[in-house]
């Protein structure tokens, strides 16, 4: 289209052709064009009001008529939405299911194999008992270590505290702190750290 020049009516929009709609529509076909559904009684796809119409039928009904129709529609609405519903709702479910029975067979074959939760001598995580004879060995030992370094360092407190020996209020000997004696090695039979590799069981 060159610029300045006047559009051709056919390129124009109805709003600016200086024609009302159905005007316009009427240009658009040949000369002579008739609807389908608006046929000259002559034609033979001419349908005449005796017979489109029933003599009985009012207005009153046609508007049942269409409430009934529209009723039944928003019917099958409602039914394909709670349909929809349903189907969401089990493929959801199913998904759960299925994640669900992933996680339990995952958490089934990792069991006794993860050492994150674990105290790392050897115990069950949930009754912190031991799980071998190594594990009960390493587990006393361990025990017997820190009661002779916490035995010795009460030692070593109560003589700084108590320079006299002896109770300056009532004038008895105080008791002596005794420390176990430290463990001996451990055998060669026991590894740590504990790993599921490593475990005897008994």
């Amino acid at each position: 289209m060159i610029f300045g020049s006047e559009p051709p009516m056919y390129l124009k929009r109805p709003g600016n052709r200086g024609i009302r709609m159905h005007e316009a529509d009427i240009l658009q076909h040949y000369p002579g064009y008739k609807h389908p559904l608006h046929q000259e009684p002559d034609s033979l796809g001419y349908i005449s009001e005796a017979n489109r119409l029933f003599p009985g039928l009012k207005y009153v009904h046609e508007q049942q008529q269409e409430r009934a129709e529209a009723l039944e529609r928003n019917v099958r609405v409602v039914e394909t939405h709670r349909q929809r519903h349903i189907q969401r709702e089990a493929d959801l479910l199913g998904r759960r299911e299925k994640s669900f029975a992933r996680m339990k067979l995952h958490k089934e074959g990792v069991v006794g194999l993860s050492m994150r939760n674990e105290p790392g001598d050897g115990r069950d995580t949930i009754t912190q008992e031991c799980r071998s004879a190594e594990a009960r060995q390493f587990h006393d030992y361990k025990l017997a270590q820190g009661a002779h370094v916490y035995y010795t360092r009460q030692q070593r407190m109560a003589r700084m505290n108590n320079k006299h020996d002896y109770n300056i209020l009532t004038g008895e000997p105080i008791k002596q702190v005794a420390p176990p004696p430290f463990p001996g090695p451990l055998p060669d039979n026991i590894v740590f750290p504990f790993h599921a590799s490593n475990i005897t069981r008994q």
